[in-house]
C-alpha cells in the first residue's frame, strides 16, 4: 500500500463495546501486523481481530466490467458488483451474491446505506440479493436506489467454514450511476461477533505508532 493512498486516506476502522474507558477501545497497530496482497489484519487487545483490507476503489464502470469482494481471501467472491445500461443513458449499479450463505442489510427490498459507527450483527435484518439495485440514474428513467450520488456502507454477512461472519463494504455511486466505486471492507474473524462501520478519523496520527508498534490511546 502506498503511504501517499495512507495519508489521503482519512479513517480508521475501530471496534469499540462497551464503555469507551473500556480496553478494547484501544488499538493496537504493532509493526507485526500482516500486510500481504492488500489484506491488513488489525487486532484490537486479546478479544478479536478486524480484518480490513486496505483502501481498494474497485471501479464498477462499463469500462471496467463487474468487480467483486473476497471478505477472507479464500477464492471464494461473496458479492459482486456490476454495471447495467439500458436504454440510452441509462445506468444502474447493482449487486449479486455469489457466495456462501452472503446477505446484505436492505430497506424496501434495496441494500441499505448505512453510516458510520452503526453495529452489523444479528440483531439486524438481512437479505438475499440478485442484482438488487445499489443506485439507478440517467436520462431516461427513474432515479433511485440508497447510493445514488451518495457514499456509506453496506452491512453484510457470509460464512466461512460454515460459521456466520459480519462485515462492512463502503461504496459510492456518482450522480447518474455510471460509475460505482468499491472503496474498502472489513470483517470481523470472530463468528458471530458484531461489527461497527468505522468512525472518522486522520490516518497520519496513527501512520508513527503503526511503525513503532505503540498502542494508541
Amino acid at each position: 500500500m502506498k503511504k501517499k493512498t495512507l495519508a489521503e486516506r482519512l479513517e480508521l476502522y475501530v471496534m469499540v463495546e462497551g464503555s469507551k474507558k473500556h480496553s478494547s477501545s484501544k488499538l493496537l497497530l504493532a509493526s507485526s501486523a500482516v500486510v500481504s496482497v492488500g489484506t491488513i489484519l488489525i487486532p484490537p487487545p486479546a478479544e478479536a481481530a478486524i480484518v480490513y483490507s486496505g483502501v481498494q476503489n474497485k471501479v464498477v464502470s462499463a469500462g471496467q466490467g463487474p468487480q467483486q469482494v473476497d471478505f477472507n481471501g479464500d477464492g471464494v467472491f461473496e458479492f459482486t458488483f456490476k454495471l447495467s445500461a439500458f436504454a440510452p443513458y441509462t445506468y444502474s449499479q447493482k449487486l449479486a451474491v455469489t457466495g456462501t450463505a452472503a446477505k446484505v442489510i436492505e430497506s424496501e427490498g434495496k441494500p441499505s446505506r448505512l453510516n458510520g459507527n452503526y453495529t452489523i450483527s444479528s440483531q439486524r435484518l438481512f437479505a438475499s440479493v440478485n442484482n438488487d439495485d445499489l443506485a439507478v440514474g440517467g436520462t431516461s428513467a427513474a432515479t433511485g436506489g440508497n447510493f445514488l450520488g451518495a457514499q456509506g456502507y453496506l452491512g453484510v454477512t457470509f460464512e466461512i467454514d460454515s460459521n456466520s461472519h459480519y462485515g462492512w463494504i463502503q461504496y459510492k455511486a456518482n450522480n447518474d450511476a455510471s460509475v460505482g466505486t468499491i472503496i474498502d471492507w472489513a470483517y470481523e474473524d470472530t463468528p458471530g461477533k458484531a461489527i461497527k462501520t468505522p468512525k472518522k478519523f486522520n490516518w497520519n496520527l496513527f501512520l508513527p505508532a503503526m511503525t513503532a508498534g505503540r498502542k494508541i490511546k
